[in-house]
């Protein structure tokens, strides 16, 4: 039976991830507990991992009382456990920690890391009345396809017992999502579905004195004093490297590509490897992961460093490195996202840098083998959807249109190579002529901060504890009907590109 939520406020905060490692989520915890720890009396972060233990403990001298508690099946799926034994695990875990007086704020359930976890996270919560807020920053449906099996072994057999779960049928969840876009679309089944920004914190601007120590620590790596463009970015496949290379190479000649983050799980290793030697091979002017290094500065000291921001994604739930780079008066190099583009536009926003796509004619790759590669890849693809839902699946762009200049983002990483190892020069002109805004992008001015306090960690914070929660819960139906919206989406044309399929 569904207990009823209890009267009054809740008493105790328990913050749930699958880790604590260093990224956008850990950002938007670290920057709204300390403004929400003083409406608890008690305050737990519940994670399958440890974090770094410099990391914590400054966490933890900014909220007294506070404590982290480290159960690893709460952590991504792992094989060496049994489905039944890590239910039994999981369920353990929570009940230490979740009762009738607890705030249950979820990071990213939807994103299916760890299917059990979200089911029971909503069990326990309808069963002692809980109240859980899911903050949604990913979703597992959104080219994440190789979370399919890892559901059906777990004994998720059908998309809308997936749905149940992500979703917290059966619970009174507020659902929250990081940008109106996908609000918009859960919102349609799930009643009071709010928008929850990520809140900026404009503490993160370092002194003078510390930008020209990371300026020179930079210089020290790269080996001489030429123009540093960063990219803020672990290694992933949505962020497009090889686009920042290549743009990198037009507009800063003889300047360098630096991102910050290095491989955070095994399903980017062999992305990362490739571009990693192929940047070698080519003698490309580039660093990946650069703060890694002992003695590295903060990731916003070396922005504030850097001569300009490149951020070339595919796709991004929020893109802190569009408001942080305007925080910081960097020059912004930037793709426009769908998804995030309204949102900055409604923060007043004004971004000089943002171009839509780089388009390559088809002479600088082996257009026939691409054409290969892609067909194999998207029938590949397919064959790996859930079988109601392949007949969704849309047609890449460059099979859609193959004799047509082609977006760079659309397509393989093999071809994306085949284009970088096109003398700089070359295919410089050649594209140019395709994308003639281009060429003065680089010269544009730096953005300026968005207006008013509306993303201060503050302001986040008391939208966050005003947020009402339904008076009954989800219905498997509803929460379908919400999923299959992300899905639909997802699947269309627009929303596909081959290096998040390989």
């Amino acid at each position: 039976m569904r207990a009823a939520m209890p009267d009054g406020p809740p008493r105790e905060l328990v913050v749930i991830h699958y880790h604590f490692r260093a990224g956008g989520v850990r950002r938007v915890i670290e920057r709204l507990l300390p403004e929400l720890a003083g409406h608890f009396e008690n305050v737990t972060l519940l994670a399958g991992e440890a974090p770094e233990p410099a990391w914590a403990e400054a966490l933890l001298e900014k909220i007294p009382g506070s404590k982290f508690a480290i159960h690893p099946a709460l952590g991504y799926l792992a094989g060496s456990f049994g489905p039944d034994l890590l239910r039994r695990e999981i369920r353990r875990a929570l009940e230490l920690h979740i009762g009738a007086d607890s705030l249950v704020w979820t990071h990213n359930l939807a994103l299916g890391r760890n299917i059990l976890l979200a089911d029971e996270v909503a069990a326990l919560s309808a069963a002692t009345g809980a109240r859980l807020l899911s903050h949604h920053h990913d979703f597992w449906c959104d080219h994440r396809w190789a979370r399919w099996p890892e559901m059906r072994a777990c004994g998720f057999r059908s998309l809308e017992q997936v749905a149940r779960a992500v979703f917290a049928a059966g619970a009174r969840a507020v659902h929250a999502g990081i940008n109106s876009a996908d609000v918009r679309h859960l919102a349609k089944s799930l009643p009071g579905t709010a928008w929850l920004p990520n809140p900026m914190d404009g503490a993160v601007r370092p002194t003078n004195a510390r930008v020209r120590a990371a300026k020179n620590w930079l210089a020290c790596q790269l080996g001489d004093g030429a123009p540093a463009w960063v990219f803020p970015a672990r290694f992933l496949r949505r962020k497009n490297f090889a686009e920042a290379a290549l743009l990198t190479r037009w507009l800063c000649p003889g300047g360098w590509l630096v991102s910050t983050g290095g491989v955070s799980s095994d399903g980017e290793a062999g992305y990362a490897r490739r571009l990693v030697d192929a940047a070698g091979r080519g003698m490309w002017r580039a660093r990946f992961g650069v703060l890694s290094q002992a003695g590295a500065p903060s990731v916003f000291e070396l922005m504030a460093a850097a001569d300009a921001l490149v951020m070339t994604s595919v796709q991004e739930g929020f893109g802190f490195p569009y408001l942080e780079g305007a925080g910081l008066g960097r020059t912004l190099i930037a793709r426009c996202l769908p998804q995030i583009q309204p949102d900055l536009d409604a923060l007043g926003l004004r971004l000089p840098g943002l171009y839509d796509e780089v388009m390559i004619p088809c002479g600088l790759f082996d257009a026939a083998a691409e054409t290969r590669r892609q067909e194999v890849l998207i029938r590949r693809w397919r064959g790996a959807l859930p079988q109601p839902i392949r007949h969704l699946a849309g047609t890449p762009h460059f099979l859609e249109f193959p004799d047509s200049p082609v977006p760079f983002s659309r397509l393989t990483l093999s071809a994306q190579l085949d284009v970088l190892a096109t003398p700089p020069a070359e295919s410089r002109d050649a594209c140019f002529r395709e994308n003639p805004s281009l060429a003065g992008l680089a010269a544009q001015p730096p953005p300026e901060p968005p207006p008013g306090s509306f993303l201060s960690p503050a302001e986040c914070a008391a939208r966050l504890l005003a947020l009402p929660f339904p008076q009954s819960p989800a219905t498997p139906d509803q929460t379908h009907r919400a999923q299959s919206a992300i899905l639909r989406e997802r699947l269309a044309s627009r929303f596909l590109f081959p290096i998040l399929m390989e």
